[in-house]
């Protein structure tokens, strides 16, 4: 009998099993490489200016998801490009809401769209992570 392309089998056969875990195993470490890279994300500022001339500029983003979610976006991201500061350079609010005409419902959503540049500081205002 064929195999399915929508159903799998209910068991593997011992080299696909193997396979299987070779690639959950790679997974894993590509999962853990990532999640260091952006370690001291927490030590990185959110300024609204540049806050010293000797700063570096590294990168310009933009982002767009919930409305708290952008700011910790911007640093880990700021952190992979070796930056410790993060300048916003444009905010902006987006709130869509709609009422059911069946039910009076109101639903929507709150969404924000920010423009970041990373710095490289290393001023007095900048914490040190623990080493």
């Amino acid at each position: 009998m064929a195999r399915s392309a929508y159903y799998p089998p209910l068991f593997l056969t011992q080299s696909e099993d193997k396979s299987m875990k070779n690639k959950i195993i790679i997974i894993i470490l590509c999962m853990l490489i990532v999640g260091c890279a952006n370690k001291n994300w927490q030590y990185v500022r959110i300024e609204g200016e540049v806050p010293a001339a000797n700063c570096i500029y590294k990168m310009q983003e933009a982002c767009s998801q919930k409305t708290n979610a952008c700011l910790n976006w911007h640093k880990k991201r700021a952190v992979s490009f070796g930056a410790d500061t993060v300048v916003i350079t444009h905010s902006e609010k987006l709130q869509n809401y709609a009422t059911s005409a069946w039910t009076g419902h109101v639903n929507g959503s709150e969404n924000a769209s920010t423009i970041a540049e990373y710095y490289y500081c290393n001023g007095p205002k900048n914490i040190k992570p623990p080493q």
